[in-house]
């Protein structure tokens, strides 16, 4: 059976296709297809060089159209769709399944007041082959899936906009009460300086009343989890105040917190529209934290499991909730904020593990007596004397023992 036939459109004349898994009908299409030539033309001479540099990709033009009373809710799905980066697949109903990425030129969507219900769209596409040039680093991958979820998660609160204005204020007003309530409950992490009362500065820098206002506070907010803090390349004056930037670490901490809570929250949000609010708050949180994510320095390779492991948790929990989403209002757009959050799940994890590969492992010693921090660090790094002395600080810091000279128990050591 044709992937199309599930498509249970049966307008006389027109032929269904999907994109991105949104599906629609094709009135008008047209490929272009040939091949790379290069024209030269010199002086003095009439007649032209030709170079061919190969096939050409296939565009493929096309013209397709929505019909529904959902209609504005699949424009605002498609427009998230066209915002991915990446290629992606085409269901063309003449051609079949294809992979394609779309062209230079923006693709335009369009409605009219003498065709209500009606979304109409025009894309041209290119025939996408994967080659050498495409093997894309671990950070490539997870920027494409920051840039995805953040895009899917916008395109959820823009369908809260089409209900009525009465319904979408409330929603709006009492999700903003639950975000800035999520934030005042934080427990600041070690490292963490301000960065907790940064985020309860810039909710409350505003009161929003529309969905789209609420995305804005929501994407300025989140923007603090992915704040960079890089060294000054001129030292400041003497008399200056020193600033301490929160570390990645416990941004990330703070994010998945956010990550969490508002995920909970949306399961007992009395509305699909909080639901939908909450859930886009979570997604926003998670694409930051997972940006920030980059920038934390791991002492060992059980600290980036650990991360790992929270990180993975969340984003399951975040994909579950948006799968249990029922309303046909939201259906087309939760789905994709779903495979949004899948994907930047495996970029996440497909970097974090090319991490882990480079970090010292922990090791674990059970002492059967009082031993010296000391005498452990040379007994590890004996081979390599220039580290012992910050292995040794790193023994006591990890440990915390009452006195360095008297480790007991089991004790953790950061491997060479």
């Amino acid at each position: 059976m044709s992937l199309l036939d599930d498509i249970d459109w049966a307008l006389p004349g027109l032929l269904a296709g999907s994109f991105r898994g949104i599906t629609f009908h094709m009135p008008d299409t047209s490929t272009s297809v040939g091949r790379r030539v290069m024209q030269s033309l010199y002086p003095g001479i009439d007649t032209a060089d030709y170079d061919d540099f190969g096939v050409s990709p296939d565009t493929i033009e096309i013209s397709g159209l929505i019909i529904g009373d959902d209609y504005q809710a699949q424009a605002a799905a498609l427009a998230a769709a066209f915002r991915t980066p990446g290629p992606a697949m085409l269901i063309h109903p003449w051609l079949g399944p294809m992979q394609v990425i779309l062209a230079e030129d923006p693709a335009r969507i369009s409605f009219s007041a003498t065709e209500l219900r009606v979304v109409r769209f025009t894309a041209t596409f290119k025939e996408y082959t994967p080659g050498a040039g495409d093997v894309l680093g671990s950070l490539a991958g997870l920027v494409s899936a920051i840039d995805g979820i953040v895009a899917a998660a916008s395109a959820i609160i823009g369908v809260v906009g089409t209900i009525i204005s009465a319904t979408q204020t409330k929603s709006v007003q009492r999700s903003t009460r639950v975000v800035t309530s999520a934030i005042g409950s934080l427990t600041p992490p070690s490292g963490s300086v301000n960065a907790v009362s940064q985020l309860k500065t810039a909710i409350a820098a505003s009161s929003p009343s529309t969905p789209a206002e609420f995305d804005t506070l929501i994407i300025s907010a989140a923007a603090i989890i992915n704040a960079v803090n890089s060294t000054p390349a001129v030292s400041p004056a003497a008399e200056a105040a020193t600033i301490v930037a929160p570390t990645p670490e416990s941004l990330t901490a703070i994010g998945l917190a956010m990550v969490n809570a508002m995920t909970t929250a949306a399961a007992s949000a009395p509305s699909d529209a909080d639901t939908a609010l909450l859930l886009s708050t979570a997604a926003h949180f998670a694409g930051q934290t997972a940006a920030q994510s980059v920038y934390a320095d791991y002492s060992s390779r059980q600290d980036a499991q650990t991360f790992r492991g929270q990180a993975t948790d969340a984003l399951d929990t975040l994909a579950d909730a948006l799968e249990a989403i029922r309303s046909p209002m939201f259906l087309t757009t939760a789905s994709t904020l779903r495979r949004a959050t899948r994907g930047v799940q495996s970029a996440l994890i497909v970097d974090i593990n090319e991490t882990i590969g480079r970090l010292p492992s922990v090791l674990t010693f059970n002492l059967d007596r009082p031993t010296d921090a000391w005498g452990l660090a040379q007994y590890v790094y004996g081979d390599t004397p220039s580290q012992i002395e910050a292995a040794y600080a790193d023994i006591v810091a990890r440990n915390k023992p009452r006195h360095p000279a008297r480790l007991e128990g089991s004790v953790e050591v950061l491997g060479s």
